[in-house]
């Protein structure tokens, strides 16, 4: 330990009937554990024998047994405790402990007083108490209610975190590298993996056992915390004032991540056990945080956990790359990309009418190029859907239904044909009531104000922008028809230039209808249409439906 040696944090617990003071201490400088009493003339110890990390003195059966000693042995308290007394305490130092423990764990490695071999040693005890005290507790009566179960959950995340901090400094890069590949040789039948087991393994010293087995631990202790309770929203462990734990997203984003600022932005950010190939626990675990993701409307966090399980089931190594575009800023890019020609037109139109023409000509080819694209190439030749699945597919099913009744409906085409300021009315009203119903909904399922506000918010921009482009390919294939039917004259032989050159401008200098022919854009329809779509299929979805907009299909 560099430096002065760091003072000692103790568990107490007064027990009023007994008039007596129990303590409990990890004195990790000394690698010990101490059970002691108070019965007026100072702490002493409960037992004849102080159980110790040693390997030549004790063994760890020896701590689970002075634990059984306590609950059953009331007399080791003081003469007059009953049984009812040490089952009480026994109750609260398995309430206690965990915390404890965590306290300790954390204050030293803030404090940096101790070297890497030194916390090392603290990493792989606290993580051994942390399995004895789940052992034990899982056979005491009531372990699996409120604040007992609660602590149970907390012993759970400090083996993690522990095992964590211990595979950090105990085992190999290159067993590490060959474990995510999945080239690393597993747990031999010989390996004994209890406590014991756990205790004379570190002891021994010997590098191939100690990295197999502390990925082995490590890798359970992982699936225990994320999946066994992080992932359980039934649990309630996370939403109790009481509770030890901070939100439940917060954790789910420690476990994963590999940098405690928890940014997660490429494959090599998450956690080793999340990065296996072909891995059944590791893509079953994926596809969980996927759905988790979604029901909390965190659409890039979901998009992440999509694409890189398809990475993993192609073998394709994700560590240098980004697992996702879903941003907000990434939205309004595109959206402005969509209608950049449009706007310039606005004021330019006239200039060069030829060029704003073939440029919004263009970018409906474009775009029927990429659906196409999507359609034969990634879906009926690759069999590949990851990206209908991370472009949260129910969003644009809702778009889609809500064209339905406003595509071949006479009034909403005469609708399209009025005024720029009146259409920009409607589509203020329209984006407020969408945005409010989205925020409504993600709020009452996060409680969260301020993250509500930036889940619906990107909600809202990625349903615009998939309500644009579907907008412009619906309106490319299909408005020639309702235009001249509701915008022309009437007569037979009227034809899209002819009906271009009548109708007023849209704003500014763009027109109704821009494009060559047969790739014809019209942005008051697109523009109005796009809302209302979004608008309708929202509305239906939260009227109709019990699953977030975010839920998978």
């Amino acid at each position: 330990m560099a430096g002065r040696p760091a003072t000692l944090d103790r568990l107490e617990l007064r027990v009023e009937r007994l008039q007596l003071v129990f303590r409990f201490t990890y004195a990790f400088h000394a690698r010990e554990v101490r059970f002691e009493c108070d019965r007026g003339q100072g702490f002493q110890s409960v037992f004849p024998e102080i159980f110790s990390f040693h390997t030549e003195r004790h063994d760890p059966a020896e701590f689970f047994i002075q634990l059984d000693d306590l609950a059953r042995k009331p007399h080791l308290l003081a003469p007059e405790a009953r049984r009812r007394d040490s089952e009480l305490l026994i109750s609260r130092l398995l309430l206690g402990a965990p915390r404890y423990l965590e306290g300790v764990l954390h204050r030293l490695e803030e404090e940096g007083r101790m070297d890497t071999a030194g916390l090392a040693r603290v990493y792989s005890e606290v993580a051994l108490l942390a399995q004895i005290l789940l052992r034990f507790a899982a056979s005491w009566p009531g372990a699996e209610k409120g604040g007992l179960l609660q602590s149970t959950f907390q012993a759970r995340k400090l083996a993690l975190h522990a095992l964590m901090g211990l595979m950090e400094r105990r085992v190999s890069p290159g067993y590490l590298a060959a474990y995510i590949e999945g080239s690393a040789p597993g747990v031999e039948a010989a390996d004994d993996l209890s406590e014991a087991g756990f205790f004379h393994i570190l002891a021994s010293g010997e590098p191939e056992v100690v990295d197999r087995s502390v990925v082995q631990l490590a890798e359970r202790a992982f699936y225990r915390w994320l999946d066994g309770v992080c992932l359980d929203e039934e649990n309630g462990a996370f939403e109790a004032e009481d509770s030890p734990f901070q939100n439940r997203e917060a954790e789910v984003m420690q476990a994963i991540c590999v940098e405690k600022s928890c940014e997660l932005e490429r494959g090599r950010d998450l956690v080793p056990f999340l990065r296996r190939p072909g891995n059944r626990d590791c893509l079953r675990v994926l596809g969980r945080l996927k759905a988790w993701f979604l029901r909390r409307y965190d659409i890039r966090h979901a998009a992440m956990m999509i694409h890189h399980a398809e990475f993993l089931s192609k073998a394709v190594d994700d560590a240098d790359l980004a697992l996702s575009r879903h941003r907000p800023r990434n939205y309004l890019a595109a959206l402005v990309g969509l209608a950049l020609p449009f706007v310039v037109g606005a004021f330019a139109y006239d200039a060069d009418p030829q060029l704003f023409d073939a440029l919004c000509a263009l970018e409906l080819v474009a775009l029927t190029l990429v659906v196409l694209w999507f359609v034969f190439y990634r879906f009926l030749f690759k069999r590949d859907l990851t990206f209908f699945h991370a472009a949260v597919p129910r969003i644009p099913a809702g778009i889609i239904v809500g064209f339905l009744p406003i595509f071949f409906v006479d009034e909403v085409w005469g609708l399209a044909n009025l005024s720029w300021v009146t259409l920009t009315s409607i589509v203020l009203l329209l984006g407020a009531a969408t945005f409010i119903y989205l925020y409504v909904e993600v709020d009452g399922r996060l409680a969260d104000s301020e993250l509500a506000f930036q889940r619906a918010r990107q909600i809202f921009l990625l349903g615009i922008l998939q309500a644009t482009a579907l907008g412009m390919l619906l309106t490319g294939l299909v408005g020639r028809f309702m235009v001249l039917r509701n915008w022309g004259s009437g007569d037979p032989a009227e034809t899209m230039e002819k009906l271009q050159s009548n109708l007023l401008p849209f704003v500014g200098e763009l027109p109704r209808i821009v494009g060559v022919e047969p790739f014809y854009t019209f942005p008051a329809a697109v523009f109005v249409m796009a809302f209302m779509s979004f608008f309708i299929g929202t509305f239906l979805q939260l009227m109709w439906e019990d699953n977030p907009i975010t839920e998978p299909l």
